[in-house]
């Protein structure tokens, strides 16, 4: 057909079918527009705080033939696969993490992210939080399965519950690589131990014991103090177990009945006090169980043994004595104590409260056991009264002692007190007479000085004398005698105040001139001028 022929060339079909094929041609464009802005904004995630994104790998290839017997069934593309697949494959870890299917295991944190809708699909996750009184466990859904006897995952490559617990607080984990299971902190109060049995070690090297060796799987020694234990329960069992002071009461019903050494039956009430050796908690707890199980199996069939083999040996009417019943006491704690501690069991008292004999015969060994009361009640008097007349002796004679004491010692403090009356006076004497000796010596002294503060003066007196005594023995000497000089100082004296005289030539007046007219007849004595 040629081109006149052809539709294509009609006007017509031109000016119809020209426009719908622009039509239909742009709007495939503007659907691809459409569908393109749609991935981008399918793609797009925001991450918020407290969350991240998990990517699966939709499309990619599968694990190598070479790695499928070690790595076929898992579903999370784990550090250890991504390793083990690069190396075989001579890829980048990277290129192994885009490129096959499965979960990654690695994850985006908060903002923004354009993941691929067609070939990855985004989870949004949010963090995990464990509470203050919880303690989370990672169980992990990757990895090689656990070994025998292993039940806890120690490794990275290993899958089932991890040893590790998660502490309280926010954790971002892979949900889909992880499933994390939360359980209450253990609470051990005050009085109680935790018995911790390891669920996941070593085999014990001894086999067939109560505990083993603190790392080994078993029953550990060592206990747990009271206080908060936060454990992983896939690794360590803990049990609590009660060490405080127990209290059994042996009444009525529970009452222990046994033989007589002669054939009676005795029935006994009593009351016993026991607790757990602290150093046997977990053995203890292992072989017997909880409390009731050690009343059951350890303290009665232990006090019913010990009270028919002590009760065998005494007779009846013996059981009403008190002294006798707090021997039966005595004995039955001892060995009570003896037998249980050997098991683990600390027994802190053993209490008789009652212990009836037969009806038929309680009254004949009541009234037997009065008169014996009674006859040791006399005995006991006759000892008191005999121990009073000893006691009243034995003052007399503490009073008789006690005055020769006091008489020897008024005695010696006497003979002290003249001793020290003594030594004090030959004290004073010798004081006495070394002062008198002082006093003399110094009156000695005295005495000197005196004497020659006496000379001295007297010196003084005689050389002013003998100086005043110099002129007048010149002048006697100069007049001839001292009669001469003695006139002449007299008529010295006397002559000024004479103007006249008027008198007699007799009389005592007169003789003082008499004395004038009379004139030595010798020369003058003193010398010639």
């Amino acid at each position: 057909m040629n081109m006149a022929e052809s539709p294509a060339g009609d006007p017509l079909y031109q000016r119809r079918f020209r426009p719908r094929l622009a039509i239909m041609i742009g709007g495939t464009l503007l659907a691809g527009v459409v569908l393109a802005a749609g991935v981008v904004v399918a793609g797009l995630h925001s991450v918020g705080e407290g969350e991240f994104l998990v990517l699966v790998n939709k499309t990619g290839r599968l694990v190598p033939d070479d790695l499928a017997d070690e790595f076929a069934d898992q579903v999370v593309l784990y550090p250890a696969l991504v390793r083990s697949i690069a190396a075989k494959t001579n890829q980048s870890e990277d290129e192994v993490r885009a490129g096959y299917k499965g979960i990654r295991y690695e994850m985006l944190r908060e903002g923004w992210h354009w993941i691929n809708p067609y070939s990855n699909r985004a989870v949004l996750m949010k963090a995990t939080y464990v509470a203050q009184d919880e303690i989370g466990v990672k169980i992990r859904r990757y990895g090689k399965p656990l070994a025998y006897p292993k039940t806890v995952a120690t490794r990275g490559d290993e899958r089932g519950p991890v040893a590790e617990p998660l502490k309280s607080g926010r954790h971002n984990i892979n949900l889909l690589a992880y499933e994390v299971m939360k359980f209450p902190v253990i609470r051990i109060p005050e009085g109680h131990v935790g018995v911790v049995t390891l669920l996941s070690g070593r085999e014990p090297k001894e086999k067939n014991t109560y505990t083993v060796a603190e790392g080994e799987k078993g029953v550990q020694q060592g206990v747990l103090p009271p206080g908060i234990v936060r454990e992983n329960p896939f690794l360590k069992y803990i049990e609590i177990v009660d060490v405080r002071s127990h209290k059994y009461d042996m009444l009525g019903a529970d009452a222990i009945h046994f033989p007589s050494n002669d054939s009676f039956d005795i029935s006994m009430e009593g009351t016993i006090e026991w607790a757990i050796r602290p150093d046997r908690v977990a053995e203890v707890t292992v072989a017997y169980g909880d409390k009731t199980d050690i009343l059951n199996k350890i303290i009665l069939p232990n006090t019913r043994s010990i009270a028919r083999i002590q009760g065998s040996k005494l007779q009846a009417r013996e059981f009403i004595s008190g002294k006798t019943r707090i021997a039966f006491q005595d004995n039955l704690l001892e060995e009570l104590r003896r037998d249980c501690g050997k098991q683990g069991i600390e027994i802190k008292a053993a209490l008789v409260r009652d212990i009836q004999p037969p009806a038929e015969i309680a009254s004949l060994i009541s009234q037997r056991e009065q008169a014996d009361q009674e006859m040791e009640r006399s005995a006991n008097q006759k000892e008191e009264a005999k121990a009073e007349a000893l006691l009243v002796e034995q003052l007399e004679r503490q009073g008789q002692n006690a005055s020769i004491g006091d008489a020897r010692r008024d005695v010696v403090t006497v003979t002290k007190e003249a001793e020290q009356r003594k030594v004090v006076s030959v004290t004073m004497a010798n004081r006495e007479l070394e002062v008198a000796k002082l006093t003399l010596q110094a009156a000695a002294k005295e005495a000197s000085a005196t004497v020659a503060r006496g000379e001295a003066r007297a010196n003084v007196v005689r050389m002013e004398y003998v100086a005043r005594a110099e002129p007048l023995k010149a002048a006697v000497n100069a007049f001839g005698d001292g009669e001469t000089y003695a006139q002449l100082f007299f008529l010295e004296k006397i002559a000024p105040s004479i103007k006249s005289i008027l008198s007699n030539t007799e009389g005592p007046f007169a003789d003082i001139f008499k004395q004038f007219q009379m004139f030595p007849t010798t020369g003058n004595k003193g010398g010639e001028g």
